[in-house]
């Protein structure tokens, strides 16, 4: 009978260790809504109106490359000529086209590091070991998003 007691008190106070480690876990797990922080980072704005500018210059040397071929074929130039055409205008516009996938790289990077930085920054000084998507959690956990987006926003 002892034993019994004692066995159901060692279950009692195991089981409330484990709800604290657990409950102390859940907290220290946050999440931040990732598309919600890049549209309201205001580098995200800067950087998406850079990159428009760049790619509204393509698409209109694009346009121009394009009527210049359709001209070349309602005169009646020949298939080796518009082909050579063609090619020619491939070769100039390609190296702008990389250009530009660079450019929209180099910004997306920067802007997920200045975004990574922000969320380990507001972490560390919230107390939360793990940063989630939003999109991973089903319940519990801490919503970083806004601290995240006023810590970016304030530089």
């Amino acid at each position: 009978m002892k034993k019994a007691k004692y066995l159901v008190v060692l279950l009692v106070a195991a089981a409330f260790l484990m709800s604290f480690t657990v409950n102390s876990f859940a907290e220290s797990i946050g999440f931040i809504e990732v598309a919600k922080v890049f549209k309201e980072y205001k580098e995200t704005a800067k950087a998406e109106e850079q990159l428009k500018s760049q790619k509204d210059e393509y698409e209109k040397k694009f346009k121009d490359a394009q009527e210049n071929l359709d001209k070349a074929e309602k005169d009646k130039k020949s298939v080796d000529e518009v082909e050579k055409m063609r090619k020619e205008l491939e070769s100039d516009l390609e190296p702008k086209r990389q250009a530009l996938l660079k450019l929209n790289e180099e910004l997306t990077t920067r802007l997920q590091g200045d975004i990574l930085a922000s969320v380990k920054k507001v972490a560390k000084k919230v107390g939360i070991d793990i940063v989630l998507d939003k999109q991973a959690i089903i319940n519990g956990g801490v919503d970083l998003t806004e601290m995240v987006i006023n810590d970016l926003n304030k530089k």
